[in-house]
């Protein structure tokens, strides 16, 4: 085998392997993608709740930015891992546009706590990271609210910002606004008492009263439920994300497998072509030779003449 044609073919026996492990990382990511497919269903059941308690202009948001006018808590959940795409990067560009002197951030995700710690180190609080060795549960939701609310218990609001999955190819950036529990008070108080939000009327009467210590539990509780579908949504896009990145990795190595085989086959007929030649040309010698007079039975017999 020369020299070229063993090149060509050690080349396609690592991309062939290169496969197999990249089609094996694509089939574990659409199994965790489908997993946590099943799991946003049962959120999204219970988030409509949570959108009831907050369901004024002033609580719960998607989108927007921060008023510098007060004192913001930034909650930036981001991944663990860079090869997501584009949702860490994004997620930097929309903290800078939010960013000032009154911003507190306190990231989710060992990229975020590594990239906001460099970039913006006097707002930076600090940071929550998680192993994801396990599925997002309340538990964790509620261990991170509870380390927002003692960073900055004088904060006005708190902002999460994280992607929300559309599709396998599109990742939506979303923001949920939360408000202090003085103001959501303010504001429970208020339509309580008034026509203004006549489709929260009843659920504020009711909720009032009841002791301060439950109405403080009850708005822990769906704040904890909020951070728990945007951990998890962002979960789903992040897998999401890599999902369409391996099945972009697993196009370039078909690519490269099928022009190194071209290649391969192409060396590979050359070689045969060329040794088929010198065997014809050898043979067009003895039957020269033997019209000349040289008579051999065989080509490794010597030549006799007549």
């Amino acid at each position: 085998m020369s020299g070229k044609l063993r090149f060509f073919k050690e080349k396609l026996e690592g991309y062939n392997h290169f496969f197999s492990i990249v089609k094996t990382i694509k089939m574990v990511t659409m199994a965790k993608f489908r997993q946590l497919q099943v799991r946003m269903k049962t959120r999204d059941y219970t988030l409509r709740y949570t959108e009831k308690a907050f369901g004024t202009a002033n609580a719960v948001e998607r989108g927007g930015t921060a008023d510098s006018k007060y004192m913001q808590v930034c909650i930036p959940v981001m991944t663990n891992r860079g090869s997501c795409g584009a949702l860490n990067s994004n997620m930097l560009k929309t903290v800078d546009l939010m960013s000032d002197s009154k911003m507190v951030l306190m990231p989710l995700g060992k990229k975020g706590v590594e990239s906001m710690f460099k970039l913006y180190p006097d707002s930076f609080g600090y940071g929550i990271i998680n192993d994801m060795k396990e599925p997002m549960h309340f538990a964790y939701a509620t261990y991170v609210w509870e380390n927002v609310t003692s960073l900055c218990p004088d904060a006005d609001g708190f902002r999460i910002i994280f992607h929300r999955c559309i599709s396998a190819g599109s990742q939506r950036q979303c923001c949920y606004n939360i408000p202090s529990y003085d103001k959501w008070k303010a504001d429970l108080g208020d339509a309580s008492s008034s026509e203004n939000q006549k489709h929260r009327y009843l659920f504020a009467n009711a909720l009032l009263n009841e002791d301060e210590e439950l109405i403080r539990d009850f708005y822990d509780f769906h704040a904890s439920l909020a951070v728990l579908n945007a951990v998890c949504e962002n979960e789903l896009s992040e897998q999401a994300a890599r999902l369409v990145a391996v099945e972009g990795q697993l196009s370039n190595i078909t690519t490269l497998q099928q022009l190194t085989s071209s290649l391969y086959n192409k060396t590979r007929q050359s070689s045969i072509t060329s040794s088929l030649i010198e065997i014809i040309s050898a043979m067009t010698s003895l039957e020269s030779n033997s019209a000349k007079g040289v008579q051999r039975m065989n080509f490794w017999e010597s030549a006799s003449k007549k």
